[in-house]
Order: structure tokens, then sequence, then C-alpha cells
């Protein structure tokens, strides 16, 4: 028993093929054979009857004992036919000798040929793959074709004693349109006429509203303001998933002449769309944190080549958590509906008209025992009247001026009896 190679086989082992391509038309595979033969030893050339997706035609040229690849290509691409000037490169794709064994069947004398070759037998692996040969080829090669089953991890089934019930009978889904007004819900819903509403984040812009009764859902469906802050507007759904995640990344590695917010806002699109950034220090430049909306469903965990003025660098960036959302509670000076707004500005007027009242009783009783005082005591009689009382709140005369004006207007009425002229000076009657 014994093993035959054809010279085909030795002349592969030391060979090196050729992609030749842009020559004429009128080119044989002898033209190209000669064409070649000055830069190395040719023994083979072929040119196949059909054309490249260029429309151009192309050729192979075999060389043999090849000792500098890059030199050779170099050198046939200095080749010129006619006006033509050659493309060369090394062959990508190399046809692989045949290796199965040719046993001579000697008991019969004949010159039978028997070709061993694997059975087309599928196995199963313990990491659930499994191998099998999939075309003639690879029966004669010996080889066969792994087909990966790991593409995801294995699935998990939850039975029923895993599944709750939930009434849903008035809650709504809504998208939110802006990711800036998510955390102002609360506000914004009572400034439409929701106030008595509860809030449940359910990932990516997605939020989940209970109400208070089937009417007031109703009503919140057709509510054309609610409408304006929101893309869409649906019943809750037991099953339910946001397909997009609002996630924060850390990226490492961006040098500190490219550290601005429009190189993090570009390479943050790589991934979906930035929606925010960490507010910059001034003494960390190590890392920088990014918070993205993506519908990617694996976890952000790459190394990535950036060039920044033809200089190359190496960027890590790595999925850190989800994003957390808190909303925005409501201020006790914000008023759901126009009712709300009246009724307390009512209240607010029978407070305000009980405290004038308080006043204008507290004011009469000040009044009444004043005027009785003076009553009981008149004006004039006393010297104790001269000095301003402590129990009047208010006194009219505090300089006690009024005593001396009535003195005065009596003495000039007493002596005007006598000394008074009837008529002016230079008139008689």
């Amino acid at each position: 028993m014994g093993s035959y190679r054809s010279k085909e086989d030795d002349v592969a082992k030391i060979s090196t093929s050729i992609f030749v391509t842009n020559f004429p038309d009128s080119i044989s595979a002898k033209d190209l054979f000669n064409a070649c033969k000055t830069y190395g030893h040719v023994v083979d050339s072929f040119i196949p009857t059909k054309r490249a997706m260029n429309g151009k035609r192309f050729g192979f040229v075999r060389f043999i004992n090849v000792f500098n690849v890059d030199r050779l290509v170099g050198n046939l691409c200095t080749v010129w036919i006619d006006r033509h000037k050659f493309f060369a490169n090394v062959a990508r794709f190399k046809r692989n000798s045949f290796n199965g064994s040719f046993d001579k069947d000697k008991a019969t004398g004949g010159s039978k040929v028997n070709i061993t070759k694997p059975h087309s037998k599928v196995t199963v692996n313990d990491n659930n793959s499994f191998s099998r040969a999939s075309s003639f080829a690879s029966v004669l090669k010996g080889t066969s074709v792994k087909v990966n089953l790991n593409s995801s991890s294995p699935a998990m089934v939850l039975d029923e004693e895993c599944v709750v019930s939930r009434d849903l009978d008035n809650f709504v889904m809504g998208e939110v349109k802006d990711f800036s007004s998510i955390n102002n819900l609360y506000v914004l819903l009572s400034n439409e006429g929701f106030r008595h509403v509860k809030l449940v984040y359910l990932g990516g812009l997605w939020v989940m509203i209970e109400l208070a009764s089937s009417k007031t859902k109703m009503r919140f469906m057709e509510h054309v303001g609610v409408a304006s802050w929101f893309r869409h507007l649906c019943n809750a759904q037991a099953d339910f998933v946001s397909r997009d995640r609002i996630v924060w990344i850390d990226i490492e590695g961006v040098p500190l002449h490219a550290w601005s917010r429009s190189t993090f806002t570009k390479i943050g699109s790589r991934w979906g769309e930035v929606i925010d950034l960490e507010d910059g220090k001034e003494d960390c430049f190590a890392r920088k944190r990014i918070c993205i909306k993506t519908c990617q469903e694996e976890n952000i965990l790459e190394k990535f080549k950036v060039i920044v003025r033809g200089k190359i660098f190496i960027l890590r960036a790595k999925e850190l958590c989800v994003w957390s959302l808190s909303f925005k509670d409501i201020e006790d000076d914000v008023y759901s509906s126009e009712d709300d707004y009246v009724k307390d500005v009512e209240e607010n007027n029978v407070e305000f008209s009980k405290q004038v009242n308080e006043v204008d009783e507290s004011d009469v009783e000040g009044v009444s025992d004043t005027f009785l005082s003076e009553q009981e005591e008149p004006l004039g009689h006393g010297p104790e009247h001269n000095q301003p009382s402590h129990d009047q709140e208010v006194s009219s005369d505090p300089f006690n001026l009024n005593d001396l004006l009535n003195k005065h207007g009596k003495d000039d009425k007493t002596s005007g009896t006598d000394s008074s002229i009837p008529f002016p000076p230079g008139f008689t009657p």
C-alpha cells in the first residue's frame, strides 16, 4: 500500500499565485506568461472567460521560488501593455491539494481506488453545538461544519407560579416626546387638570399612568393638552417591555485636546442617541460618563480606535447601569384646575374678613372708653387734666393748647365790650 502524489501537488508547495487584471482584451494566457516572466520564474498562467464585476478581464500567474512576494507584486504593477497598466495582488483564494488516500486493491488485482472518507454523521457536543458534513467536498476533505447554538443563552421557562395578575383597567401607557419633560410629568399633568394620578417608569421614554376611574381614564385619553406631551398613548399591556434602554456609559482613553462635548456626542452616537453628559470636572480627565438611549440588547463593553490629528488612540467603553428616574413632586401653590384655584381664593377671603371684623370690634371698644371718660371729667376742671393720661390710647390735645386758646378767647370777649369800635375808622353812620 503506497501513496501517490502528482507534480501539481509538489509545485503547489513552492508556488505563489498572483492575481492580475487591467490588461487589453487581445491578450492571451501566453502573452500574459511572457509579460510576467521577466520578474520571476513563471510556471503557469490562466485567463478565465468570465469577467470581473467592473467588466475587465483578469487572470492568474503562478510563480515558484518567490523570496519576496511584496517586491514581486510591486514589480508587476509597473508593467504596461499598450495603454493599460497591470494591477497585481496576491490571490486571496488558493485551491487546496487533495488529501485523500488512494489504495490499490491488490487482492482483486484491479486498479480500483478506495477513497477513505468519514460518514456524514451529526454529532452533538456538551456545549449545545453540533457538527455535520454539509457538502460532498467536506466529506472528501474530512472536515465538518460546526454550527453553534450558543448565540443566545439557554431559554428559561417561567411557569404559571411566576406569573402575577394585575388589574390594568384604569392604567394608561405613554411614550414621552421629550426626555427633559419626563421628570416633570406630575406638574405637567396637574396643569392639564389631572392632579390625582400615579406614575410608574417602564424604561426608555415610557411611563404608566394610574387614574382614579374609567371615566377619568377616558377624559385623559381624549385630552388634547395631555396628548401634546406624548408620542403614543394606549391602554396598559401586561406583556409590555420597552425596546429602548437609557443607560450610563463610561468612556476612557480620550486625549486632552479632544475632550469636548462634540467628541463625546459623536462617540455616543455609535450606540444610539446621546441624552445627557455628566457635569464636567476639571480635576478628572481619566473617564467621562455619558447617558444614551439605545436599542442594543447586549451590554456595551467595547474597545475601538479613534484618529485625532493623524494619531490613533484606543478608547474603551463600558456600560454601568440603567438611568434611574425620580419624578418631581407638585408644589403647594400649583393648582390642578380652576375649581381648586377658586376654592382656595374663597377660603382666603373668608379668613381675611374674619380678621377685619376682629380689628373693627377692637377699635369700637377703644372709642367708647374714650368717650365715657370725656363725659365724666370735662376739660378745664382740675390740674390733673394738664398732663396726658396713660389710659387713653390716642389724645386729641397732646400739648394742652386747647385750654390756652379758650382762655385767650374769653379774655378778648370781656375786654372787648368797652374798648371795641362800632365802626371802622373814617366811616360814620
